[in-house]
């Protein structure tokens, strides 16, 4: 009976939000006396008593679903104190202490993960290699280990670097893929987890504005203090638009699918919040195409047109009246319009290398130089999908991510059902972001993108046995 407790537990949206609370615990710098508490430790402290449940998970549990709430929002911990992003540049993770827990937890989390593949062997399922979404992924991946090959730019962090796309796409695929029991309920824990992960980097966004660590000057916020430590402002937009539609799956056809239409929305006004350009307009388009498909369709259709109608107009409303705080908001968008940002210059230094070397590109690391981009893990990149392909990988990476792309737009036009057509959406708003951002070559999103593909996959065998 209490095993059979603990199992429900670890299956349900409780424990999405403890592994949420304990992640924002974390993230979240408490000062006292001036001085941060736990020493500014404190996301080693709520990390570990994650990593705790995690063992606990690992000895009771016969389905690995348990990880994914904790396995794409673990990057969400980092505070702001210790982001090495602009103007920060913290290299507090690689300093003795804080690299040696790194390491601690690191090796019990994957140790308690070998028990629970140990002791579930038996019901463990085979990879599906022949499959055309992991051949594709293994195509990419293995494209990538040649990016820069025969460049004078060439070193050998371009070989390094790719380990990360193998480890995010493949690895975390294979795992999920051979230990997850995709039942009915499967779909709406992994797209409950989604939601979770979206409302947690809202939570962390609003505590910035409240606790002032996002500045107003002249009556408009300082676009470079909305930072997370995790990600700044584009990184924080882009993560909303890429999770949103996950909210707008359950206003779909579920019980209380207006609770989570308004989540959607709260997801939709942070993007607005973030600052970040992109976030908008993509968050826009895939927040339109949301709406109308709940309009058009799914139990809920009657209640979604009227929440649409009325929210717009209640909108309308507040915009009257609140006009002048809101402008301070809108400010940033209104003042910078259309302006490239530097995108256009980086975007033909990407083209040049890729026509010098049409090949395998010039490489990730050495092509291109970025002042305000931190290089000691990720590369400098050219803020677009395609340029960067070309540009560091030449026509062998470019043909690879098309076979992928080929193999990801066949799967949702395949068989079409509600679930593929939210998870599709999702996929759309991450591809269109990164043609203007560099979210797609970060390993957060791609864990998550890796997992979107293989519950899609799963849901065509879902739906028939249902």
């Amino acid at each position: 009976e209490t095993l059979h407790r603990l199992r429900a537990f670890f299956g349900s949206r409780w424990y999405i939000a403890l592994v949420a609370g304990l992640i924002l615990l974390g993230h979240t710098t408490v000062f006292v006396g001036g001085r941060p508490l736990f020493g500014g430790y404190q996301e080693f402290i709520f990390v570990g008593l994650m990593v705790l449940t995690l063992y606990a998970a690992c000895f009771v549990c016969n389905d690995l679903r348990f990880l994914i709430m904790p396995v794409i929002s673990f990057i969400f911990l980092v505070p702001l104190e210790h982001s090495p992003n602009v103007p920060y540049h913290s290299r507090f993770y690689i300093e003795p202490l804080p690299l040696t827990l790194i390491i601690v937890l690191g090796v019990l989390l994957i140790g308690c993960l070998c028990w629970f593949c140990f002791r579930n062997r038996h019901i463990a399922k085979r990879i599906p290699y022949a499959k055309p979404i992991f051949l594709s992924m293994a195509v990419f991946c293995g494209a990538l280990f040649f990016n820069g090959a025969f460049s004078s730019y060439y070193t050998v962090a371009d070989t390094v670097y790719p380990i990360s796309f193998v480890l995010s796409l493949l690895l975390i695929y294979a795992l999920f893929s051979a230990y997850t029991r995709f039942d009915e309920t499967a779909f709406d824990y992994f797209m409950s987890c989604l939601v979770g992960a979206g409302l947690l980097i809202c939570a962390e966004l609003l505590l910035a504005y409240l606790t002032g660590g996002v500045r107003f000057a002249d009556g408009r916020v300082v676009k470079e203090s909305v930072m997370l430590g995790w990600g700044v402002w584009t990184a924080i937009g882009g993560m909303l638009a890429f999770l949103m539609p996950a909210c707008f799956y359950f206003a779909y056809a579920h019980r209380r699918g207006w609770v989570f239409w308004l989540l959607g929305l709260l997801e939709y006004a942070c993007i607005l919040l973030s600052q970040s350009r992109g976030g908008l307009l993509v968050g826009t388009g895939i927040l339109a195409l949301c709406l109308l498909r709940l309009c058009l369709g799914g139990a809920n259709r009657k209640q979604n047109r009227i929440l649409t109608g009325g929210v717009a107009v209640a909108g309308l409303c507040v915009a009257a009246l609140f006009f002048k705080p809101l402008l301070g908001i809108l400010q940033n968008y209104l003042t910078a319009g259309l302006d490239d940002n530097g995108r256009f210059a980086i975007w033909k230094k990407g083209w040049d290398n890729f026509i010098d070397y049409p090949i395998f590109g010039a490489g990730f690391y050495n092509s291109f130089i970025n002042e305000d981009w931190p290089k000691e893990v990720y590369p400098y990149l050219y803020h677009n999908t395609l340029i960067q392909l070309l540009a560091s990988g030449g026509i062998l990476a470019f043909g690879a991510y098309c076979y992928h792309r080929f193999c990801t737009v066949r799967l949702v036009l395949r068989r079409p059902n509600v679930r593929k057509t939210f998870l599709g959406i999702c996929i759309l708003a991450l591809i269109l972001f990164s043609l203007l951002d560099v979210l797609f070559f970060n390993t957060y999103p791609t864990i998550i993108y890796a997992l979107m593909l293989l519950f899609m996959e799963k849901s065509e065998e879902t739906t028939e046995r249902m």
